[in-house]
């Protein structure tokens, strides 16, 4: 009886799959805003570089990963898939909660090693580093700009959403510096709108 159960609450725990069912909203404003800052980050560094405020070897590390960042974006999807996908998505919410049972039966538990982690965890280290690198290089860009300049405004804009990449979500100091952006942006200009997607998406989740 208790394989029953433990069925039944294998099942329940994938319903929430049937999220992604749901239709994702500003998909290609994300991906063009994603685009905009990693182009934004090659031409910061390329500025360092020539001011000398960094060597040609962290200059080379730096741009070999914004430019993986850069084309991981471009090959965001445009817009949100079709239901072919569906009954492939069902199939699956039933097949793993079983599967998983399956391994429980008696006699059925295969000898699987462990997966080994420790490549990704250094690959996510120097992610991590080679963004804490670009902050640094924002923020001593900033104190030397002029903060009502437009060359200011850009550098914030991207400074917050480097910070939003690396907490995840929009953080209170990322919002205050898109607000600072806004106000010296100009118009048409890319990063502008990327600011006031993040406001609106600040004020969405009750961030003020």
């Amino acid at each position: 009886m208790i394989l029953i159960y433990m069925l039944l609450v294998a099942l329940a725990l994938t319903l929430p799959l049937l999220l992604a069912f749901r239709r994702p909203r500003n998909l290609s404003e994300r991906r063009e805003a994603a685009m905009a800052l990693h182009r934004a980050q090659l031409a910061e560094l390329e500025r360092d570089l020539a001011e000398g405020r960094i060597s040609e070897t962290e200059h080379e590390g730096a741009k070999l990963e914004i430019e993986r960042r850069l084309l991981a974006a471009d090959s965001m999807p445009t817009q949100a898939t079709g239901g072919s996908a569906k009954l492939l998505l069902i199939v699956t919410m039933i097949a793993l909660p079983v599967g998983g049972f399956a391994l429980y039966l008696p006699g059925s538990t295969p000898g699987v090693p462990s997966e080994p982690h420790a490549q990704w965890q250094a690959q996510q280290a120097a992610q991590d580093k080679q963004l804490d690198k670009l902050i640094s290089l924002l923020r001593a860009h900033l104190t030397v700009t002029d903060p009502s300049s437009s060359d200011a405004s850009e550098g914030q804009a991207y400074l917050a959403e480097a910070l939003t990449e690396k907490a995840g979500s929009i953080t209170p100091e990322a919002l205050s510096l898109f607000k600072q952006s806004l106000a010296n942006a100009p118009k048409g200009s890319n990063w502008r709108e990327l600011d006031q997607q993040r406001i609106l998406q600040a004020k969405e989740e009750g961030l003020r």
